[in-house]
C-alpha cells in the first residue's frame, strides 16, 4: 500500500440518507472525479454556509451538493496524496462543469495544489453528517478535534505520541474507508464546543492542520460519557 498521509482533516459511513432534491443522494462511498480549486484569502473570516467563520487554516471544503458536515477523502490524482476534510460551505461556483470542490488553503497545500491553484482530484465520501447518525432526535452531541487521518497505523501512532503528552484525551480510531482501513487521530470528546475550539486553536498554533467535528453520544464509549458527566458535575457542585 502506498504510504500516503491522509493529512487531517477526520467515523466511517456506510450510507447517506435520502436528502432533499437540492443535495446529492449518495451511495456508500459515493465518489466523483473533477477539478479542485481552493479559496482565495479574501474569504478568510467570512461566514460559511454552515454558519461558522471560514478559516484558511482549517481542513474544510466547499461542495455544491453534499450535505454540510459530510467528511470526504480528496485524492490528488497526479500524486496520490490524500486528505480527509469536512464540508462546511457551498461552491465552487466558477467553471461548474469541471470544478467539483473548493478546498481551504491548508487542505490544498496538504495535497500539493496551492502552487498551480487547480488540480484533478477524486472526492469520496467517508462519513455522513453527525446529525444523520443520531439514534434519537434529542440525542446529545459532543465535540472532537481531528488532528489527522492516515493510511498507516504507524503514522497515526507517531502523531499520537507527539500530541498525547499535551492533550491526554487524544486517541486513535480505526475507520473503514473506500480503499480499506485508515486511522484518525482525534482529541476529545468534549461536552463544550468552546473547549474543543480552544484545543483546535492550540493545535493550529503548533502547526497541526485540524477541523472541529460533532459526534453523537451513541458513538462515544459509555465509560467516556460517564467521565464527562462526572467532570461536569464536579464543576457545578465542587466539593468544599
Amino acid at each position: 500500500m502506498r504510504e500516503t498521509l491522509l493529512k487531517c482533516s477526520l467515523i466511517g459511513v456506510y450510507a447517506l440518507v435520502r436528502l432533499l432534491s437540492s443535495d446529492v443522494q449518495a451511495d456508500p462511498w459515493h465518489s466523483e472525479k473533477g477539478i479542485a480549486s481552493y479559496y482565495g484569502k479574501e474569504f478568510h473570516g467570512k461566514k460559511a454556509a454552515n454558519g461558522e467563520r471560514f478559516s484558511q487554516t482549517d481542513m474544510t471544503a466547499a461542495h455544491r451538493k453534499l450535505p454540510l458536515g459530510t467528511k470526504v477523502m480528496v485524492e490528488n490524482i497526479e500524486t496520490g496524496d490524500k486528505i480527509e476534510v469536512k464540508i462546511t460551505d457551498r461552491g465552487p461556483y466558477a467553471d461548474r462543469k469541471r470544478r467539483i470542490i473548493d478546498l481551504s488553503k491548508a487542505a490544498a497545500d496538504s495535497i500539493g495544489l496551492v502552487e498551480q491553484g487547480l488540480g484533478r482530484v477524486q472526492v469520496t465520501v467517508t462519513e455522513a453528517p453527525a446529525e444523520t447518525q443520531k439514534t434519537t432526535s434529542d440525542e446529545e452531541m459532543y465535540f472532537e478535534v481531528q488532528v489527522g487521518a492516515f493510511e498507516e497505523g504507524e503514522q497515526a501512532q507517531a502523531v499520537l505520541n507527539q500530541v498525547k503528552p499535551w492533550f491526554p484525551k487524544a486517541y486513535i480510531t480505526p475507520r473503514d474507508g473506500p480503499a480499506g482501513e485508515f486511522y484518525r487521530v482525534r482529541i476529545g470528546p468534549f461536552k463544550s464546543k468552546e473547549e474543543a475550539q480552544q484545543i483546535a486553536y492550540a493545535m493550529k498554533r503548533g502547526g497541526h492542520r485540524v477541523f472541529l467535528d460533532e459526534v453523537p453520544e451513541s458513538t462515544v464509549p459509555e465509560e467516556t460519557v460517564r467521565q464527562i458527566h462526572e467532570a461536569e458535575s464536579q464543576k457545578t457542585n465542587p466539593k468544599k
